[in-house]
């Protein structure tokens, strides 16, 4: 989600960046159905790693509602309520940052290993909210998710050659497809003037959340 100066900012029905808000809406809206998909055979069945997962779907739709909040706001009317719904989004950002490095702990490791991860888990996300309060910075959030993004590509991929996790290989395709969308957003990959790059990260990552819901749902507890 760039920065944009408010003249430019493209307006619909009194709308700021109305494309980014749509793609937000629709991203919310796909992230709670999965979390619901996921979280009920989770909760059914007492798994741990899938429930993790369907948290960070939460996270994801908690996010992108905020978000399209944050980008529907006009700078120009209610900067400080701008600022606040996005400060919002970025710490949503850090639960599912949480929430993907805990579903490692429990797919992909047990025992000291499995505790050792969770409280990484929790350090990280103590750190993130500290950082995220001093620099509300996306490239924050962005490296944070990016890490742990790493962790379960390396966790799925770990399960996948150990014990041949049916998974795994959704989570690695939701993994790659994530970096592609994250490299065009950071080369600011448009298809139009109203449909920036940002929308465009929304898209993919639309892609994106239904590999790692397809993924989530074969993950088994270790």
């Amino acid at each position: 989600m760039g920065v944009q100066s408010a003249p430019d900012l493209p307006r619909w029905a009194g709308i700021t960046e109305p494309m980014t808000v749509l793609t937000n809406v629709v991203l919310a809206a796909i992230a709670f159905v999965l979390t619901v998909r996921l979280g009920y055979r989770a909760s059914a069945e007492g798994l741990k790693a899938a429930g993790a997962l369907a948290g960070g779907f939460m996270a994801t739709a908690f996010a992108a509602v905020l978000g399209a909040t944050a980008h529907g706001t006009d700078p120009l009317v209610d900067p400080a309520l701008r600022q606040r719904l996005w400060r919002g989004a970025l710490h949503a950002a850090g639960l599912i940052g949480v929430a993907t490095v805990m579903s490692v702990a429990f797919f992909a490791a047990r025992g000291p290993v499995r505790t050792a991860i969770l409280a990484f888990a929790g350090l990280k996300l103590l750190w993130f909210t500290v950082a995220i309060a001093r620099r509300p910075e996306f490239r924050i959030a962005a490296a944070d998710y990016g890490g742990a993004l790493a962790i379960l590509l390396v966790g799925a991929l770990y399960a996948w050659v150990r014990w041949s996790e049916p998974g795994a290989t959704w989570l690695i395709g939701g993994v790659l497809v994530t970096l592609v969308g994250s490299l065009g957003q950071a080369r600011r990959v448009g298809l139009h003037r109203h449909f920036n790059h940002n929308d465009l990260f929304h898209v993919v990552q639309m892609v994106a959340l239904y590999l790692f819901y397809r993924g989530g749902a074969l993950l088994v507890d270790r």
